[in-house]
């Protein structure tokens, strides 16, 4: 198998090492930017690390050697049986890049897309046979993910599903489909949950780090604003407004618009800023909130009922999936089982009350019963 690459910076030097380290074949590294000699050799090097310390045979180390190739050359995707773009978010970089890989790849290439935001169908405008197109959407950290979101379209054929689905098993990770508008849904829950984070600190009137250590116990790891550190505010503010779902657009343009604040006032939009600005010009006092985990615990949980009830997914597979991809502590029926569904719902009930959000109106009582009891 020939898969090619198109991007080589923070995601796709990831994800191209994802699938080299767990895939046989041959990789085209397309580098829109760089020197291609410099990152072939870096790999190089690192392979030679490999086998002095034997995690590496003499036929696997000459095998890797002469599996990979970084390129300025589009016209090195010749060949390959499919692409994976992973190039910044911009919408006409991104047609215009496919626009020439199309003119190289036979028709039965795969044509995939990294992104986390943007409209799939957009991004695919004028491609041939569009059937072979589609969105693999990869999170960070890649290594550590354990999802990738498949992105489908309309014109996708059970074959062109089932390869995705195949190419994303054999490099070891679990796919999941979305279509319509819960294209990119993981990623727009994880938006909601942030954007939530942020109403919870004004809704509270606390500090971020008091909120922080508030929910603490639902994310064990990597809490709402850790998130915003590593993900990099520029890029979490420009996503917030892209989804589809029109229930949680206000919630979303709640967090957009507090982020965009944050950036006029000073903050670095990249990554591993926010913690440091956040720290010298927060304005709430580091106060307890004990009820910050139910009410964080009620979004999560009323949100993903009602992508239960409309997505299409797998029942089971989608819970799973926004439970490793939040980086929440426990299963959602646990969580559910935790705080009580008359918590929950009486905490919903409260931010609808004041906010109008249509992300706060719980769902029916039952619906909750239905895939969390």
């Amino acid at each position: 198998m020939k898969i090619g690459i198109a991007g080589y910076g923070k995601m796709g030097k990831d994800i191209f090492s994802l699938l080299f380290d767990a895939l046989e074949g041959e990789f085209v590294v397309l580098e829109t930017a760089g020197t291609p000699e410099e990152h072939s050799a870096a790999l190089v090097k690192s392979l030679d690390k490999q086998l002095r310390r034997k995690r590496l045979t003499e036929e696997q180390y000459n095998a890797k050697r002469s599996a990979f190739r970084f390129t300025q050359d589009i016209a090195d995707f010749a060949g390959c049986d499919a692409v994976l773009e992973a190039v910044t978010e911009n919408l006409a970089l991104k047609q215009d890049l496919f626009a020439k890989i199309a003119q190289v790849v036979s028709e039965n290439c795969l044509l995939l897309t990294n992104t986390s935001s943007l409209p799939i169908a957009e991004v695919f405008a004028g491609i041939p046979r569009t059937e072979r197109c589609l969105g693999m959407h990869f999170f960070y950290p890649v290594k550590l993910a354990e999802f990738v979101e498949l992105n489908l379209l309309p014109e996708n054929t059970p074959e062109v599903r089932n390869a995705a689905a195949k190419l994303v098993s054999d490099f070891g990770r679990r796919s999941i489909p979305f279509q319509g508008d819960y294209h990119i849904y993981l990623n727009q829950i994880l938006s909601c949950m942030i954007s939530h984070g942020i109403y919870l600190r004004d809704y509270f009137g606390v500090s971020v780090p008091a909120l922080s250590k508030a929910l603490g116990g639902i994310f064990p790891v990597a809490g709402v604003f850790e998130l915003i550190d590593s993900i990099g505010l520029g890029l979490m503010a420009a996503n917030q407004t892209r989804f589809r779902l029109q229930r949680n657009q206000a919630l979303l343009q709640y967090g957009c618009d507090a982020m965009n604040a944050w950036l006029e006032a000073g903050c670095a939009p990249e990554t591993r800023c926010f913690s440091d600005f956040i720290a010298s010009h927060e304005t709430y006092p580091d106060a307890d909130c004990p009820d910050a985990p139910v009410y964080m615990a009620a979004l999560i949980l009323n949100e993903t009922a009602h992508a239960l009830d409309e997505s299409g997914c797998d029942v089971q597979t989608l819970q799973d999936a926004v439970y490793h991809t939040l980086g929440i502590a426990k299963p959602l029926p646990e969580l559910y089982r935790e705080y009580g569904a008359d918590a929950l719902l009486a905490a919903l009930e409260q931010l609808s009350a004041k906010t109008s959000f249509p992300s706060y109106q719980p769902a029916d009582k039952a619906l909750w019963e239905q895939y969390y009891a």
